[in-house]
């Protein structure tokens, strides 16, 4: 009797604590910090996501997985799937490099315009596998705004990018 009574409080008792799990999480938060842009060509260019990964929780978070959808003045520029594993140590950021081609057919004369100022209004989904002490979590996010936007030398073959217009 007394075994029977133990199997059956043994779930009960796993239930009760992992329903406390979820409260003790809080999803990290994902900011666009800058936009780099490496290169632009006849077709396209290149450019840097840097992204700051906000950990507020009392304990380490390692991404495995992030999906990126990056949009700006409402043209989609293009996806980036980022499968390198990342760590945000409790209560801290880690930055992230994610590299985006895009193609200006794809993007239009809006995107072509931000690109000449000094920031880019942008929007940015996605989601992020997150393991967490607790085991892995699917944190999907969408985060919109204005990032400053700087140049770095071109690739060969591709031109530099005009200078600045003053606003």
């Amino acid at each position: 009797m007394k075994a029977r009574l133990a199997l059956l409080a043994l779930p009960l008792a796993a239930t009760l604590a992992c329903s406390g799990i979820p409260k003790n999480f809080r999803d990290p938060e994902f900011q666009l910090s800058q936009v780099v842009v490496r290169g632009v060509g006849l077709t396209g260019g290149t450019m840097d996501l840097i992204v700051n990964v906000r950990n507020p929780n009392d304990f380490d978070l390692r991404g495995t997985r992030l999906q990126v959808g990056f949009d700006v003045e409402n043209s989609h520029v293009g996806d980036i799937e980022y499968k390198d594993e990342f760590q945000v140590r409790k209560n801290d950021v880690a930055t992230l490099t994610l590299p985006v081609r895009f193609n200006w057919s794809g993007v239009g004369t809006a995107v072509r315009a931000a690109i000449g100022y000094g920031d880019i209004p942008y929007k940015m989904r996605g989601q992020a596998i997150m393991r967490t002490p607790w085991g892995d979590r699917s944190i999907p996010f969408t985060r919109e705004g204005r990032a400053p936007l700087t140049r770095t030398q071109s690739e060969p073959g591709a031109t530099s990018l005009p200078p600045s217009p003053s606003r």
